[in-house]
């Protein structure tokens, strides 16, 4: 019985959620120290370059993180996909760069390219800021 309630408690010891970074500054730390971040986009909130505002809330670890002259975050994130709407049925590779700036805006790069050959098909971008719209979470 004692192993089991120790075995509970270290579980339970284990268990950690990701907390809200709501500052530059706090995702510019994370990035620091390592820890895996997660961006949440509500696209809803934010403006696109070729589409209207749309009810969709998404969410990524990018794989590459990086902060530049303590001013600027940025990460990529890449993903094969078959459900693209811009591709007719294609299949895809999809590269998305995001850009966190100190003042909060946030720009978010989305290249759609031919899954077979990596011919460009289509590009739009995203803007968004810090906590309306985009948030980070490590």
């Amino acid at each position: 019985m004692q192993k089991i309630a120790l075995s509970a408690l270290a579980l339970f010891s284990s268990i950690t959620y990701a907390e809200q970074l709501t500052t530059f500054a706090g995702i510019a730390d994370a990035v620091a120290q390592g820890k895996e971040i997660t961006l949440v986009m509500d696209l809803q909130e934010c403006t696109s370059d070729k589409f209207p505002a749309s009810p969709i809330i998404g969410s990524v670890k990018p794989n590459a993180f990086m902060v530049i002259n303590n001013n600027r975050i940025t990460a990529s994130d890449r993903h094969f996909t078959l459900d693209n709407p811009t591709a007719n049925g294609n299949p895809t590779f999809e590269y998305i760069k995001y850009n966190i700036n100190s003042d909060g805006k946030v720009s978010i790069n989305n290249t759609i390219m031919n899954a077979v050959n990596y011919q460009k098909i289509d590009t739009f971008q995203l803007a968004c800021e810090l906590n309306k719209g985009f948030k980070a979470f490590g």
